[in-house]
């Protein structure tokens, strides 16, 4: 049908726009005058915050990821990626070069960007990406910063160890309260319209309880509780390690099973807390952004879809803070002489007297700082306690890290650290508790108290 109509009127013969044409003619000039920016586009920030051979799975994890939002369509110049990038040519790896997530899926590590890497991986670096800071940024790593404005969404995937309200990066931490303010001030900004932030580490419900009010529009997944520990998966691999955790690799596998443009967040979430045996994924935030379609943040491109054996995955997971020790019985159990035996069983017995001297150290700093010992064995017990006195547990919690266990490398460590957070929410002062680790932590700061 034509545009246009023929009409007689006074003057002679007009040709008119039809009504229909007329808005159609409309939409295309208004849509004409929306810039790129202000249709929005997606973004997605990737950390693995963790180093070492026995945190395989963490870079494993966010190599998988990258490649589930790279095959979806959002371009590499806005895919972030943060790893400490030392398990893909570890001397300890038996497939140089690569990295697997899945025991017989193909290499995650091929074509994922390093942005950041090495000691540049810290909570400064990555607050700085996150809001765009590219000054903050400049002479270190690719400069890659996300670049958003108020019709952009944001996927943040943070893959770590965790304690509660804490996040652990090779050195430093990054703090719950301090998280939050950042995307407090990106929301007052109009840096996006809507955030997505999925958290694998222990105690992760704890990054978003009573942080995230639903007028900031973000919406979360947590991997466990306020209380919990997350859980590692593939722990059978042979490489003696384990390949993923377990939150991380069912959403992941839920993403890949399904079509994204038709799959609901909300779904995702029920599918990936069926699934995760081992630990609660608790949902945070703005709920009703689940709603949405995975494409919303994933993009939108369909691939065919993956199967995978969740009983697998279910029957290799491990709660986090056991796998080095879980790891080294099955060395021993293997080991095929004798001398292997009793090099694995001494480092069991090693490794068990490291843990014993982190419990006795944070248990004498309890007592140093209450008198008494009945009390202090009540602020070493785990209690659902929300964290209030962020002005006391920030600095107490780097203090500790600082002066007795680096809690970015010190696994076990970081199950201790709840009772810095008693201490506080007790009423015991920061600079008494500090005080404390001063005259306990009378050693060199151990790195890696796992």
């Amino acid at each position: 049908m034509s545009a246009f109509k023929w009409i007689i009127s006074g003057k002679g013969i007009q040709r008119t726009l039809t009504l229909a044409a007329l808005f159609a003619l409309l939409s295309l000039t208004a849509a004409a005058r929306i810039s790129p920016r202000n249709k929005g586009v997606n973004w997605a920030v990737l950390v693995a915050g963790s180093s070492g051979w026995s945190n395989y799975r963490h870079q494993s994890d966010i190599c998988h990821a990258y490649h589930i939002m790279h095959d979806r369509g959002i371009p590499d110049e806005r895919i972030i990626v943060m790893m400490y990038d030392d398990i893909a040519n570890n001397l300890l790896n038996p497939y140089p070069g690569r990295i697997f997530n899945h025991p017989n899926g193909s290499d995650v590590y091929a074509g994922v960007p390093k942005d950041y890497t090495g000691k540049e991986i810290t909570p400064a670096l990555f607050l700085a990406v996150l809001q765009g800071d590219e000054e903050a940024v400049k002479g270190i790593g690719s400069g890659k910063v996300v670049k958003s404005g108020p019709d952009d969404r944001i996927f943040v995937h943070l893959d770590d160890h965790g304690a509660p309200g804490l996040l652990g990066f090779p050195h430093g931490e990054l703090m719950a309260d301090e998280f939050a303010a950042v995307v407090t001030s990106m929301h007052e900004a109009e840096k996006y319209k809507e955030m997505m932030i999925y958290i694998e580490t222990c105690y992760s419900g704890s990054m978003f309880e009573e942080l995230y009010p639903t007028s900031l529009k973000v919406y979360g997944l947590s991997a466990s509780s306020p209380l919990e520990s997350s859980w590692a998966t593939y722990c059978d691999s042979l490489n003696g390690v384990c390949l993923g955790d377990e939150f991380s690799v069912n959403w992941m596998h839920d993403t890949e099973a399904n079509d994204p443009t038709t799959e609901t967040l909300k779904t995702q979430f029920e599918n990936t807390k069926r699934l995760t045996k081992g630990s609660q994924v608790m949902q945070w935030g703005d709920t009703s952004i689940d709603a949405q379609v995975v494409a919303t943040f994933f993009g939108p491109t369909s691939s065919a879809p993956k199967t995978y054996s969740t009983k697998r995955t279910q029957e290799t997971s491990i709660p986090v803070h056991e796998v080095p020790l879980v790891m080294l019985e099955r060395e021993l159990k293997s080991a095929t002489n004798e001398f292997e035996k009793k090099r694995k069983a001494k480092e069991i017995t090693a490794l068990i007297q490291r843990r014993a001297f982190v419990h006795e150290t944070m248990q004498t700093i309890a007592l140093v700082v209450t008198g008494d010992e009945k009390r202090a064995e009540e602020m070493m017990v785990k209690k659902d306690k929300q964290i209030t006195n962020w002005s006391c547990y920030n600095p107490v919690v780097h203090a500790f890290s600082e002066n007795c266990f680096n809690l970015g490398q010190s696994t076990y460590a970081l199950t201790t650290v709840h009772t810095l957070l008693h201490l506080c929410e007790a009423g015991y002062s920061r600079g008494d508790i500090i005080n404390s680790m001063n005259i306990v932590c009378n050693f060199l700061t151990i790195e890696n108290a796992i």
